[in-house]
Parts: structure tokens; C-alpha cells; sequence
């Protein structure tokens, strides 16, 4: 990594820095205003009642996930998997990655290369960016989270283990990461960014449709396996499973793979 590149990496991150700051300041509010809630919840002694009112074909088709969601550490940890924040991040993870197709839209490429810069410097930057906003905004979920476990919590309480909201955030982290590199490969073949977001993003939601009829219509549950959001589980964290290393895995290797493809690409496309 030259000067250079951290150079054009300090540049990216000065145009987003509002953005990528304001993101993190709300998902922190939401992640405390969460853990209140779920006080608020356990002093009225809510939680049997929400459950109790859960009806039966309801509790046969969500299976114990309904239930555990209906809990303490279901409400607490309820921002590391709810699908407006997923959104969220997935969307500020492609603009982002869209970067380099803007630059060529522009002709701001032009500039950058004209200098001794390798195009692959174009492409480190952008990850380096990507890896520095994912950090910020997720980092101060975790923050948001033990904030209000620790300062607003009735003693009584058990609380989520560290453990368990450590690998909650793992798992948002790498599926975020996953279509980061996805973004970046269209975005390196692409010469408008538009052309690239909306590509991207329509893949995403598409996968992500794709999970939910896999999750909920047996017929489909074999096409889900191949959407990324088929390995992305938090529910099973929070009914108390282990961290599936596996899953985390096939997030980040197509995350990589796409990744790879974005260097190979733009290093050979025409400018």
C-alpha cells in the first residue's frame, strides 16, 4: 500500500464522512433506545403476554424463533439483523463500492491515473474505505448495545452475554462484506455508477426475497441456498447457538471472489 493510495482513501472518506458519521450515531441511539425498551418490557412483565398472544399456525410456521425473539435479548439485539438496518448498511455498502464506476463516469479516473498510481490502487482504496465505514458504523452498534446494558438495565436482568452481540455484529459484518464485493465487481465493469447501484441492488433484494420464500415455502428452499442471505443467522445466535464459522466463511470467501474479479476487471478494462 503506497502514500498515494491512502492519499485517494482519505479523499473517499472525507466526501462520505458525514454520511458514514450520522449512520453511526443513529444505529448507536437505536441500539440503546432498544436496550430501554426491553427494560421498559421485562418491569411491565410484557414478555408472557407478547408470547401468549402469538397465534398457534404463527408459532407452527416461525417455528421457537418467535418466541426467542419475544425475550430480553431477542428486543436488545433485535438492530443487528432487523431488515431496515440491514438495509441500510447493505445500500451504504454499494454506494461505496460504486465509487470507481463514478470516477469513470466523470473522467476523475483520468486524473488519478495520470499520475504514477496503479489502477489496483483504485480498488485498494475503495476496500479500504468500505472496511473503515463498516468498522465505524457497526462498532457503534456494539458501543450502543453495552451502553445501555450497562448504565439503564435493572440489576435482575440477564443480560445478552458479550459473547453473543460480538457474533451477532460478526455476522451483519460479513454479509454486509459480502455484497460490498459484489457492488465493487459490477461497479469495475460498469462506466456509469447508477448503472452499477441499481444493479447491485437489485440482486440484493432479489436475494434477499429469494431467503425469505427458501425460509418460509419448501419448494424454494433449495434455489435459497444460493443467496447470500441463506448463510446469514442470527436468529439461532440469539436461541443460543454457536457461532456458524461455516456460514461466516461462504460470506466472505464470495465476498473475496467477487472481490478478485473487481481487481481482474478494472485492471484490464478500457478507460
Amino acid at each position: 500500500m503506497t502514500r498515494r493510495t491512502l492519499v485517494l482513501a482519505f479523499h473517499s472518506i472525507a466526501r462520505i464522512r458525514g454520511v458514514v458519521v450520522g449512520l453511526a450515531v443513529l444505529l448507536f441511539a437505536f441500539q440503546f433506545l432498544l436496550t430501554q425498551v426491553a427494560a421498559y418490557l421485562t418491569r411491565q412483565r410484557a414478555f408472557g403476554e407478547l408470547s401468549a398472544l402469538v397465534p398457534d399456525f404463527v408459532r407452527s410456521a416461525a417455528g421457537p424463533s418467535a418466541l426467542t425473539f419475544m425475550s430480553f435479548t431477542g428486543i436488545v439485539s433485535l438492530g443487528y439483523f432487523h431488515p431496515i438496518v440491514i438495509g441500510a448498511l447493505v445500500g451504504l455498502m454499494i454506494a461505496i463500492a460504486t465509487e470507481p464506476a463514478a470516477e469513470v463516469e466523470t473522467r476523475f479516473v483520468d486524473l488519478t491515473l495520470a499520475r504514477p498510481v496503479s489502477r489496483a490502487a483504485v480498488i485498494i482504496r475503495t476496500l479500504i474505505v468500505l472496511s473503515c465505514a463498516g468498522a465505524v458504523i457497526i462498532g457503534s452498534m456494539i458501543v450502543g448495545t453495552w451502553t445501555g446494558l450497562t448504565c439503564c438495565v435493572p440489576s435482575g436482568v440477564e443480560r445478552p452475554s458479550f459473547a453473543l452481540t460480538l457474533s451477532l455484529a460478526v455476522t451483519l459484518a460479513s454479509v454486509t462484506a459480502c455484497w460490498a464485493g459484489v457492488a465493487l465487481a459490477m461497479a469495475a465493469a460498469a462506466r456509469r455508477r447508477v448503472v452499477a447501484g441499481a444493479a447491485a441492488g437489485v440482486t440484493a433484494f432479489g436475494a434477499y426475497l429469494l431467503d425469505y420464500l427458501g425460509r418460509a415455502w419448501e419448494p424454494a428452499r433449495p434455489a435459497s441456498v444460493a443467496s447470500p442471505f441463506h448463510y446469514f443467522e442470527p436468529m439461532a445466535l440469539i436461541a443460543g447457538q454457536t457461532l456458524n464459522v461455516r456460514n461466516v466463511a461462504v460470506l466472505i470467501v464470495v465476498g473475496s471472489a467477487a472481490t478478485a474479479i473487481a481487481f481482474v476487471v478494472f485492471a484490464r478494462r478500457d478507460i
